[in-house]
């Protein structure tokens, strides 16, 4: 089964695009949508009742804003208190910036044996769309820096949220990690969750993407100091290994059977031109 996890803040105005797209492919897929209403004083939830048509579809809720990375560990927790194992995770913007066509290469990676499959702005074929060129430069400087850092260099875009997850690999992260199965509760947090994965042996592939901000209402939601300062935390923690799990980590299940893997499995999908 597939379950998106939504996490939202006063995105009463996106809410409907958003529903307008993800509501038929959700009923085709039999999936399950899981927002998650950070604070929001504009009716967020509300909107988003309003827009069930039937859907299998809940909404977490925190009564004060707690920022991205909290939402997205309470999203990600709702969601493995339902899942199997091998169910798939989507974790996506709700402001309409995460192309829903580009689900099927995601799932088919997914399906093919990845634990975890990006959609990438900065792989070949991807791009991004309405966005200042200070930004711009801000988002590919971080995604560059943790390639670096953390070993991902074959991965171009580190810092989205879209992704897809395999529940069981999400599981046995929170079993090492304990319940802040991401500590930072703003937007480095889809990097620090990225990091802990991949240093426990998750397989990563990417799809590239177009991420298209003129399709958003509103203003962002990120702050910048206070999202900078995250990132070098990240960076620091990255550089003397406290982000690496423990040495026998619930995260690698064959550890007691077999040798751990030489490799690991990282993959970009090419689109054709």
């Amino acid at each position: 089964m597939i379950r998106f996890v939504i996490p939202a803040y006063n995105e009463r105005e996106n809410i409907p695009g958003l529903m307008a797209d993800l509501g038929p492919r959700a009923s085709e897929l039999g999936a399950r949508i899981i927002f998650v209403d950070d604070g929001s004083s504009d009716g967020t939830a509300e909107v988003i009742d309003e827009h069930r048509d039937g859907l299998h579809l809940a909404v977490v809720r925190h009564t004060v804003n707690r920022g991205l990375g909290t939402a997205i560990n309470s999203g990600l927790r709702a969601a493995l208190g339902e899942a199997s194992d091998d169910d798939a995770i989507v974790t996506m913007e709700a402001d309409n910036t995460s192309d829903l066509d580009d689900l099927p290469r995601m799932l088919e990676r997914f399906h093919a044996g990845f634990d975890v499959v990006l959609a990438s702005v900065y792989a070949p074929g991807g791009e991004i769309i309405g966005v200042a060129p200070w930004r711009l430069a801000a988002s590919k400087a971080v995604s560059n820096t943790f390639r670096r850092v953390g070993g991902l260099r074959d991965i171009h875009t580190l810092s989205s949220l879209y992704r897809v997850y395999r529940a069981g690999t999400l599981r046995r992260a929170a079993e090492t990690y304990g319940y802040l199965l991401v500590r930072e509760p703003g937007f480095a947090a889809n990097v620090e969750l990225l990091l802990k994965l991949y240093n426990a042996g998750a397989s990563v592939a990417e799809v590239p993407t177009v991420n298209d901000w003129s399709k958003r209402r509103g203003v962002s939601k990120m702050s910048l100091r206070p999202t900078i300062l995250a990132y070098g935390r990240l960076v620091a923690a990255q550089l003397v290994g406290r982000i690496q799990p423990p040495p026998l980590s619930p995260l690698d299940d064959t550890l007691l059977l077999e040798p751990p893997p030489t490799t690991r499995r990282i993959e970009r999908v090419s689109v054709d031109v």
